[in-house]
């Protein structure tokens, strides 16, 4: 009876330092969670009187020891502790317990935890209650502002990996302005804790500064955020190591339905030895299929949706698609003579000859095209170009701009119908917010909702009410009610600014009609904030939703014709969605 009773007090002890025991994934995303809500509502922190990525990496170092949660809940109460007393803020309504996460869901980490203890999280709560609402020091006070401020630069030589507690802290940045600042979780990939808790022991056991780039590019990607395939790309040193991405095909291309259609031949003999041909389908790139490097790439580079993300991957300077260590690439196609296999001898970047007629091709191709700012098509359909309306105000002085805009306006007012191609990006953004909206908008027009950080209560977000959000409050519309026909033209690159102005011509103009492909799903400020090993990361900072509450992120902008171009409008130089909108609005 003895033994059994010895035998079963081990195993309530043994219990009892299990249950206490806390493993090294919880215990650093507990420690990260607890910095970040610090970073961005301690008075001290948000006032800048403490650097928080020096708190972050002396406060990491006392982590290695730590191994049960008693020890991480005392440990985490003197890290808080260490900041100073707070000062009563008594401009601010203390929040109970009970009630926080219904006022800020982001302190369901802390409310909900186990690990926590009642000491701890009543010290979190005391945090948020004395935050100073007036300043934080690492958030934009504007909403315009594009660059998360005071995020400090790390720089390393290419060849060297990080040490592990800055490999960190880049993580820890990344899980607070996600956390924090970016308002499309509902939209990612994957639920954002699992995502951190995959990353931590990869983020500590990170090998190579090559491994911790390709990290870093699957978080990103795990945004689903076509503004978060900007930059850092540029950013990498490891770039055509990680996508092998230095051979050009010696062909222009365009992928459609899984597969890569041959487009024009830039280099006759590589291509005539090749046997590839115009209207070729390219099926497989070195025994992968196309459609598996799609996915592939869908895990390393951010897009909103996957038209989006093709339409990327069409670009021929960045060369995603091709991923090869050598320059002899084996690709399958389907021909005028069926299905064959053939080895291509693509282009390398010291082959200068090849390179020129590359470059005379491409030339060749932005000068071909006839497209300007403003035209007249047939005579009577007013035709603008978005990504060329910055034409509108070039060699005019500043002092006729106005004049100058305006006589275009009047003109195109007087035609039959007007097409608004936004297939690109704004290089100005005063045509529509200014002059646009004086010519046929209507006063204080709101035509979305835009939606931005609460800087009181960081974590949520406020619908912005204040109409210069939407339009130049110092102009009066002469309100024009156009009673002509009005087409709208978009495809994935009608991107963020162009999805706003789309938005705002379809309130302008009810009787419109949006004809094209998905647009990019990005709409809304970019943001973008540097972390170690000098990355500027970028992301979609204000969510736009329309008047009804649909979202335009992701998804993209309302469109009433969806419209793909086919083979023989691509090898016929056609470009479908222009003819559509002319032949629908052109007639009677």
């Amino acid at each position: 009876m003895k033994k059994i009773t010895y035998s079963l007090l081990l195993c309530f002890a043994f219990l009892i330092a299990r249950a206490q025991s806390i493993n090294e994934t919880d215990k650093l995303l507990l420690f990260i969670k607890t910095w970040n809500f610090l970073k961005y509502n301690h008075q001290k922190i948000t006032a800048g009187e403490m650097d928080a990525d020096s708190f972050f990496l002396a406060k990491y170092e006392q982590l290695k020891s730590i191994k049960t949660r008693e020890e991480l809940n005392h440990v985490l109460i003197q890290t808080i502790q260490s900041l100073g007393s707070l000062k009563l803020n008594s401009t601010l309504p203390q929040v109970a317990m009970k009630n926080v996460v219904k006022i800020n869901p982001i302190h369901r980490w802390y409310v909900q935890s186990k690990d926590l203890n009642d000491s701890l999280k009543e010290i979190l709560l005391q945090v948020y209650n004395s935050r100073d609402v007036k300043s934080n020091h690492y958030v934009p006070l504007l909403n315009y502002h594009t660059e998360i401020p005071n995020e400090k630069k790390y720089n390393f030589e290419a060849a060297v990996n990080l040490p592990e507690p800055m490999r960190l802290l880049a993580l820890a940045k990344l899980q607070g302005v996600i956390d924090y600042l970016y308002p499309h979780h509902n939209l990612m990939k994957e639920n954002w804790d699992v995502v951190m808790r995959r990353n931590i022991p990869l983020f500590k056991s990170c090998a190579s500064r090559m491994e911790y780039e390709v990290l870093i590019l699957k978080i990103v990607a795990n945004l689903n955020d076509s503004h978060a395939y900007n930059r850092f790309y540029v950013d990498l040193k490891f770039k055509s190591q990680i996508f092998k991405n230095t051979f050009y095909p010696p062909f222009d291309y365009q992928i459609m339905d899984k597969r890569i259609l041959v487009t024009k031949i830039i280099l006759p003999e590589v291509c005539k030895e090749a046997g590839i041909d115009v209207g070729d389908w390219i099926t497989e790139i070195n025994g992968q299929t196309v459609a598996t490097r799609i996915d592939t790439l869908s895990g390393l580079l951010s897009a909103s949706n996957r038209s989006t993300l093709v339409s990327n991957l069409n670009n021929y300077n960045s060369n995603f698609i091709w991923s090869s260590d050598r320059q002899e690439l084996n690709l399958k196609l389907i021909g005028s003579e069926g299905t064959k296999a053939t080895t291509v001898k693509f282009i390398t970047l010291s082959d200068k000859p090849a390179l020129e007629k590359i470059n005379a091709f491409f030339q060749s191709k932005a000068e071909a095209s006839k497209i300007k700012g403003f035209m007249l098509l047939n005579n009577d359909i007013a035709y603008f170009n978005i990504d060329k309306i910055i034409q509108l105000m070039q060699n005019v002085d500043d002092d006729k701009i106005e004049s100058h805009v305006d006589s275009i306006l009047n003109l195109a007012a007087q035609q039959k119908a007007i097409i608004f191609d936004m297939r690109g990006y704004p290089q100005w953004s005063g045509f529509m917010y200014t002059y646009l909206y004086k010519k046929f908008g209507t006063l204080d027009q709101r035509f979305a909702k835009y939606v931005k950080a609460d800087l009181n209560n960081i974590g949520t977000y406020n619908w912005i009410n204040s109409p210069e959000v939407y339009n130049n409050v110092d102009i009066v519309p002469e309100h024009v009610v156009y009673k002509g026909k009005v087409g709208i033209i978009v495809n994935a690159r009608t991107r963020s600014l162009s999805e706003w102005n789309t938005m705002g011509l379809q309130s302008m103009f009810p009787q419109a009609i949006t004809i094209g492909e998905q647009t990019s799903g990005g709409d809304g400020d970019e943001k973008h904030f540097n972390i170690p090993g000098n990355y500027n990361i970028h992301f979609t900072g204000n969510a736009i939703y329309y008047n009804d509450g649909t979202s335009a992120q992701g998804v993209g902008v309302k469109i009433d014709k969806k419209m793909k171009f086919t083979k023989a409008d691509i090898l016929e130089g056609k470009d479908t969605f222009l003819e559509y909108a002319i032949d629908k609005i052109g007639k009677p």
